[in-house]
C-alpha cells in the first residue's frame, strides 16, 4: 500500500484504502459487524500462506491466492479462473465442513456479542436451505464466489 498526497492510501489496483483501517471496504456482508480484534476479509493474506479465509465464499469480487495476493475476479484470465474452479471443486468437501464449523462459531459468537442471530440464521428462517440439506458440491456451486467464477467463464462477468 502506498500513501498519496491527499492522505488516502492505495491498495491493490490503485483502489482507495481507508487510512483509519488500512483496508479496502469489504464485500463480505458479515464484515459489517466484526468481532473485537477481527480483521475484515480485505486484510488479504492476514491468515498466512496456504490459509484460505473462508469469507472468500461469501462475496463475488475477489479471489485470494495461496500467498494472500488479491485478484479481482473480473481481471483474472480464463485459465486462472478455470484453475481456481478446479481447485475449489477438488477441495469442496474440506471447505464445506470448515464453512459449517465457521457458521456455527459465527452464530454463537454473534448471539453472545451482539444479542442477536447472524445473517445465516435469518436466511434459514426466511427459507434458505439448512446445512443438512446440502452436499459439498451443491453448497460450493451456490456460493457467490463460485457463481461469479462460473459466470466469468461464461463471458457474463
Amino acid at each position: 500500500m502506498s500513501e498519496r498526497d491527499d492522505g488516502m492510501c492505495e491498495g491493490p489496483e490503485g483502489l482507495e484504502v481507508d487510512p483509519a483501517t488500512g483496508y479496502l471496504p469489504s464485500p463480505v456482508p458479515s464484515d459489517r459487524r466484526l468481532w473485537p480484534g477481527e480483521r475484515p476479509f480485505t486484510a488479504f493474506g492476514h491468515l498466512g500462506v496456504d490459509m484460505l479465509d473462508l469469507r472468500v465464499f461469501d462475496q463475488d469480487v475477489w479471489w485470494v491466492s495461496r500467498v494472500g495476493e488479491p485478484h479481482r475476479l473480473g481481471a483474472m484470465s480464463e485459465e486462472y479462473v478455470e484453475n481456481v474452479i478446479a481447485f475449489l471443486v477438488e477441495c469442496a468437501e474440506t471447505y464445506f465442513v470448515e464453512t459449517q464449523r465457521r457458521w456455527f462459531i459465527q452464530t454463537m459468537g454473534d448471539q453472545l456479542l451482539f444479542g442477536e442471530p447472524g445473517a445465516d440464521v435469518l436466511a434459514v428462517a426466511a427459507g434458505a436451505p439448512v446445512w443438512s440439506d446440502l452436499d459439498a458440491i451443491t453448497w460450493l456451486e451456490s456460493t457467490p464466489l463460485m457463481r461469479a467464477l462460473r459466470s466469468r467463464l461464461a463471458g457474463r462477468g
